[in-house]
């Protein structure tokens, strides 16, 4: 079981590293990790998902409450939250599968965000099992490369 973390802290030098550093020595198992600005310019927002129970997760947002730099950190699971990661997925097309690649890309919702002719990129958008359903259905399309993001998660209350 996966639970998702988020943590709002005051921006500074080393917080991102006393964070994870706070997550390893608990050992947390951290599948992901997304960091980044918020409305305020002073915060950082930390996503995290980790594997583990409730109990688990309530550990690890009682352990990151007490960082000094933390605003807030609560387990989005509890109320429900929406997610979102991002994907890009390379391919090199063999010419007569070409218009299969874009019609199972637009299947699943994706973009295409460069096509040189002999390569194109896709972005995609979507939760993590969306992507992940996304990124079985193509792979047979001549896939040469596919990276995806961590979570951003916002709870809905």
């Amino acid at each position: 079981m996966e639970r998702t973390i988020s943590v709002v802290t005051e921006k500074g030098r080393g917080v991102f590293s006393r964070i994870s550093g706070l997550m390893e020595r608990r050992g947390f198992a951290v599948q992901g990790v997304t960091a980044g600005s918020t409305h305020r310019p002073e915060h950082a927002r930390y996503t995290f998902v980790i594997s583990g129970d409730d109990r688990t997760a309530g550990q690890a947002v009682r352990q990151l409450r007490k960082m000094v730099e933390t605003v807030s950190a609560e387990d989005l699971g509890e109320s429900g939250y929406v997610e979102r990661c991002m994907m890009l997925l390379k391919f090199c097309p063999p010419p007569g599968e070409r218009t299969a690649l874009f019609e199972a890309m637009k299947s699943f919702g994706c973009l295409v965000a460069d096509d040189r002719g002999d390569s194109v990129i896709f972005e995609a958008m979507g939760t993590a099992a969306h992507l992940d359903a996304c990124l079985d259905g193509v792979k047979s399309y001549g896939l040469v490369e596919a990276v995806k993001s961590g979570p951003l998660a916002l709870g809905t209350r």
